[in-house]
């Protein structure tokens, strides 16, 4: 019988990029083994935080399509159809406040990789760079009082005015990397530890899910977070498009985390 990866690049010669999606979002490699409930949902997840709707629905659509051909040879996880089923529904995602990202601000890491993952998300929250693009900014994106850089998913240039606190950031760095479930892992015992612990409720995967604000943190809610906040403050939505590096506005608006801000009274007045 083939690897998971020979048979899945059998029939999608083109698409290998979901197996390494699978990989990065597990830290493990994508074989028939290391197949279960758990890993499954961290694939769909990471793919949620990166991707548009359609490509998540097509990508998944894809594994399970080759774990349907095979699941008569292979012991699968139970409901794995039903996880890879995603359903044309947006999920709702948190951010962090300005006070909560204070309390990250001011939450001493206990070891070395907190220091790295701590020091990566505020960058992140206040530059509003993508994951891989806040982990690799250092002080020469420092250009006339703004962060500029070259997006490694898009190509395409953005800058940002430079908070002194990201100045700060980037002049201790720390220069050790950790995986992509290492940083999620981290970045959700720091926002526990820290005491971001308000009870929400989110929509994923066509359901409704309850927890704890910091167990729906991952690397992608710093990004959410800056687009949030800023428009909480007012910016408009084209502002923070260019500084997100996103072609259009319709992309910024998947990014915010909150319904309607506070309309001028102006605007309010017409609704009397």
């Amino acid at each position: 019988m083939k690897d998971l990866r020979t048979a899945f690049l059998v029939k999608y010669p083109k698409y290998e990029i979901i197996l390494n999606m699978y990989s990065k979002a597990n830290d493990c490699p994508a074989t028939w083994e290391n197949l279960s409930k758990v890993r499954l949902q961290a694939f769909v997840d990471y793919m949620e935080e990166r991707l548009a709707p359609n490509s998540v629905r097509q990508y998944a659509a894809k594994l399970k399509a080759v774990l349907n051909l095979y699941n008569e040879e292979v012991e699968l996880p139970k409901d794995y159809n039903k996880i890879l089923s995603v359903k044309n529904v947006r999920s709702t995602n948190v951010w962090l406040t300005d006070e909560e990202l204070e309390q990250i601000i001011t939450y001493v890491p206990k070891n070395a990789n907190e220091q790295l993952v701590r020091t990566q998300f505020l960058i992140g929250a206040f530059t509003g760079c993508r994951h891989s693009d806040y982990t690799r900014l250092n002080n020469r994106n420092i250009v006339g009082g703004m962060i500029s850089y070259v997006s490694l998913k898009t190509k395409t240039h953005a800058t940002v005015p430079l908070k002194p606190i990201v100045k700060e950031l980037l002049t201790n760095l720390p220069k050790e990397e950790v995986t992509d479930p290492t940083f999620n892992n981290n970045i959700r015992n720091i926002c526990r530890k820290a005491g971001i612990t308000e009870a929400v409720k989110v929509f994923k995967a066509g359901k409704e899910v309850e927890g704890e604000k910091w167990e729906f943190v991952s690397s992608h809610t710093a990004r959410r977070s800056f687009a949030t906040n800023l428009y909480l403050r007012g910016a408009d939505l084209y502002s923070i498009s260019q500084m997100m590096g996103h072609a259009s506005v319709e992309m910024t608006q998947n990014y915010l985390c909150c319904g309607l801000r506070e309309q001028s009274a102006q605007v309010m007045e017409y609704f009397k």
